[in-house]
């Protein structure tokens, strides 16, 4: 079977507050005249989309928005999987492949602090991920299928995601059948499968306008978890008579951070981090439970699966020696996005030269684009958007970008389908 492809676009954001405004994108992708033209679209949809963020899959403005733009574009059908998802498709008079193209939706629980036109009116929550430039590269994209759909040959989805930010919205994508039933009855020839899929994420650490790109792992899987102590509360003065959640609590924190400093290979990346930690009523009496919430993230499955069992040991040891007991449930899982080796270097064909790419070392980052890459063959990649006088990191209230970009992630699409309708076309 062949491959299907998404691509997702990660951009860098600008300190200086010219988001919005034209400006030299350096030695970057040739755009053609048709995705030039966008560019006034680009601004409007962009700061459109900013406007409205909204959380996990409570997305009924922007999944609006995205429809309105979307039916004037002419796709052959369109549903509506994950509540409040989109999956347009195009369908191509006898097609031998479909190639589906992803862009997630969903703001984060974040105050804007950027003193822009077009800064966000939901108070508490933004786009600082880059989610509206992956929902506007999508519908440009839509655009040019529409003005070129007689010079296509394989079948389009473009699926846009709700719950990309810790909800488990690919899964919930894939259930609903985004990656099923792209089939026109008309057109009986045409494949029922989507076949690839290729997304990207724009990226502060990769410069404006380049493509970060690498085969094998590119980002990494992530397990939230939330571990409950259950002690025995007490009067401070009688700690005897309890068992005190918040000491269990403090010796377990101790014990785990030694699971990747003595557990793990130097040589191999792991990374736990414990964010988060609640417990006790009153200074005055001993502590019944205790949560601490926290995220494990590595590469290899085989290392996930010892550091879970390293850290299930652990809490085991500790309930025998305190009497408390210790629960951890786990909230969230993605796997790891990794690119197959055959799709990238397919992906570099289409690019102006090997100077359009930069190779990017693997983040410790998750995506959960890698729940697609479980189904089918799928590429991730990362759009540059780091500006010479600097940048803001993804998910800050300083988060911004320059709406030029897109117009390579636009590029960047339209290359991948051209190069995939040639290659597909009947002889």
């Amino acid at each position: 079977m062949a491959g299907f492809w998404v691509y997702c676009v990660q951009k860098n954001i600008d300190r200086s507050g010219g988001a919005g405004l034209p400006g030299a994108m350096g030695e970057s992708m040739h755009l053609s005249k048709q995705i030039e033209s966008m560019y006034d679209d680009a601004v409007r949809i962009r700061q459109g989309l900013h406007r409205i963020p909204e959380i996990g899959f409570q997305l009924r403005d922007t999944q609006a928005y995205v429809l309105r733009e979307l039916k004037q574009c002419g796709p052959d059908r369109i549903e509506t999987p994950a509540v409040c998802g989109v999956k347009a498709v195009f369908f191509a008079k006898d097609a031998e492949t479909t190639i589906a193209f992803r862009a997630d939706m969903d703001g984060i629980h974040n105050d804007e602090a950027n003193d822009v036109p077009y800064c966000s009116q939901r108070p508490g929550n933004m786009h600082g991920c880059g989610h509206d430039g992956h929902m506007t590269i999508l519908l440009l994209f839509a655009r040019w299928i529409a003005k070129n759909r007689a010079h296509i040959h394989c079948n389009i989805v473009l699926l846009f995601q709700p719950g990309e930010e810790g909800w488990a919205g690919a899964r919930r994508m894939i259930d609903d059948g985004a990656l099923e039933k792209a089939v026109d009855e008309a057109l009986a020839a045409n494949p029922d499968i989507v076949e690839k899929l290729k997304s990207g994420n724009m990226k502060p650490t990769v410069p404006k306008g380049k493509i970060g790109v690498r085969w094998d792992y590119l980002m990494a899987q992530t397990s939230d978890f939330e571990i409950t102590v259950h002690g025995k509360s007490a009067h401070a003065s009688t700690p005897q008579m309890g068992i005190d959640a918040i000491v269990v609590a403090a010796e377990l924190i101790t014990m785990v951070q030694t699971v990747i400093t003595r557990d793990v290979d130097p040589h191999q990346d792991a990374l736990l981090t414990l964010g988060k930690i609640q417990g006790g009523t009153s200074h005055n009496v001993i502590a019944e439970e205790v949560t601490i919430s926290g995220t494990l993230r590595v590469f290899s499955n085989d290392l996930y699966r010892t550091l879970s069992h390293k850290i299930a040991a652990l809490m085991q040891g500790l309930e025998t020696a305190t009497g408390a007991q210790i629960d951890m449930g786990r909230k969230v899982r993605y796997p790891s996005v990794r690119n197959p080796r055959e799709l990238v270097e397919q992906f570099y064909t289409v690019l102006d030269s090997m100077d359009d790419a930069v190779l990017v070392e693997p983040v410790m980052a998750a995506e959960d684009f890698a729940e697609y890459q479980q189904e089918i063959p799928g590429l991730f990649f990362f759009l540059g958007v780091q500006e010479p006088t600097g940048t803001a990191p993804l998910h800050s209230s300083h988060f911004n970008f320059d709406e030029r970009v897109l117009l390579t992630g636009v590029e960047t699409f339209k290359r991948i389908l051209e190069c995939e309708s040639k290659c597909t076309k009947k002889k």
